[in-house]
């Protein structure tokens, strides 16, 4: 936990400015998964103390990402950064390893009770079957035999289109479900090739233009039960299949066939079931993460909360506000007598002109920033107006210059108290 905060503080330290998605990006493929060490197992039960500490732990880096000022709440920042509170992440681990590895039914409904692919142990395989690389081509074959998968709007199909002496005699046209990939497609078409092959006994060239089909085959560390099954069968297959890369819409005729076929098997092929990939369980736990955060930072009452909720209707792992002035406008934390009269660090909650001194004050309405106003919304429009004003440098100049104001007044209140 040092070294990871350590090294957080010295690049964010440094004089270089740093990206801060790439920052974001760092957190998530690094320090969070650091953070959730043995989530899988721990995540699933977590009493309200150790939510908490998770709070605690997660705010060092959120403040420093944000550089906002340390008393804005930790809700709030995680909706500032999109980065999911820590404990709902954990329990999306646990609820990971509960579906995918134990095979527990307790959370079907969130995969809609969908059956999953599997791993399957594999160190009892012979090597002949875990390396599947058959000949680019078999000079006696029978026919030709392209294969494509295709996947439009959320709808996944397959194609076989078989060629014997330049002439299509037959195609197989099968449509998969939407949850199914593009590339369990592809691996399906051409172990369907490599299968009715077999059952005719003949000598088959199998062309795709699959590369990550083929490396999966010759990949002896897949674990996955679908691409084995493809294995299995293609190593059954042996001497009458060969199987070859072509690359895609450079005008190869029998390529071209399997594409238009592919597009049509989406909605007219023949049903037919196999099991959701794991990118699925991914796909359906980024869903369970967010509405279960949107309802819980629903339930944050705070004004901070409120207000923020005023201005962001929804959270998003997506979001990221790059631009401090606006967090200090966001979360009403920041250079304002308000605020800084809240910590006693000044007598009084009203700026100089006689007025609450908060962040819209000074924003909209302050003679002192009269020249660096904007226009403010009516609430109805406040979400519509913030997302405007994160894509307009000029008004979030005027923002900053306000803010400045604020800031060197605040510094007079202060120097007037301690005289």
């Amino acid at each position: 936990m040092l070294v990871l905060t350590s090294n957080f503080n010295r690049i964010l330290k440094t004089e270089w400015s740093v990206n801060k998605d790439l920052i974001k990006t760092w957190y998530l493929t690094t320090i969070e998964k650091a953070l959730l060490y043995g989530a899988s197992v721990w995540g699933g039960a977590l009493t309200k103390n150790q939510i908490t500490r998770l709070h605690s732990i997660q705010r060092i880096f959120l403040l420093k990402l944000t550089r906002g000022y340390r008393t804005t709440s930790t809700n709030v920042l995680n909706v500032l950064t999109g980065l999911p509170p820590l404990h709902i992440t954990a329990e999306s681990e646990y609820i990971k390893f509960q579906v995918w590895v134990r095979r527990s039914n307790q959370y079907n409904n969130i995969i809609d009770n969908v059956q999953l692919d599997s791993n399957i142990l594999i160190k009892n395989i012979p090597s002949e079957v875990k390396y599947i690389a058959p000949p680019p081509l078999i000079p006696d074959a029978v026919c030709e035999v392209y294969t494509d998968g295709s996947r439009m709007e959320e709808k996944t199909g397959f194609a076989v289109c078989i060629l014997q002496n330049n002439q299509n005699i037959q195609n197989y046209l099968y449509k998969l479900k939407s949850y199914n990939s593009v590339f369990q497609a592809e691996l399906t078409a051409i172990q369907y090739a490599a299968n009715w092959a077999v059952s005719n006994n003949y000598k088959i060239n199998i062309h795709t233009d699959s590369l990550s089909s083929i490396m999966a085959l010759k990949s002896a560390g897949s674990k996955s039960k679908i691409v084995n099954s493809v294995k299995n069968d293609l190593h059954l297959a042996n001497g009458l299949v060969g199987l070859s890369w072509v690359k895609a819409h450079v005008g190869i005729e029998g390529n071209e066939l399997a594409d238009q076929c592919a597009k049509q098997a989406i909605t007219s092929g023949e049903e037919l079931d196999i099991p959701a990939p794991r990118s699925y369980l991914n796909r359906k736990l980024k869903t369970y993460i967010l509405n279960t955060w949107n309802t819980y930072w629903s339930t944050y009452d705070s004004a901070s909360g409120v207000r923020v909720r005023s201005f962001i209707k929804a959270v998003s792992p997506k979001f990221l506000i790059h631009n401090k002035i606006l967090i200090y406008f966001l979360s009403g934390h920041g250079p304002f007598p308000h605020y800084l009269h809240r910590f006693k660090r000044i007598g009084s909650p009203l700026c100089v002109c006689g007025l609450v001194g908060d962040a819209d004050h000074y924003t909209f309405d302050c003679s002192l920033t009269n020249e660096f106003h904007l226009v403010k919304p009516a609430d109805e429009h406040k979400a519509f107006w913030f997302r405007n004003l994160m894509s307009n440098p000029q008004a979030i100049g005027k923002m900053t210059q306000a803010f400045r104001i604020s800031n060197e007044l605040c510094d007079s209140l202060t120097r007037d108290g301690d005289n």
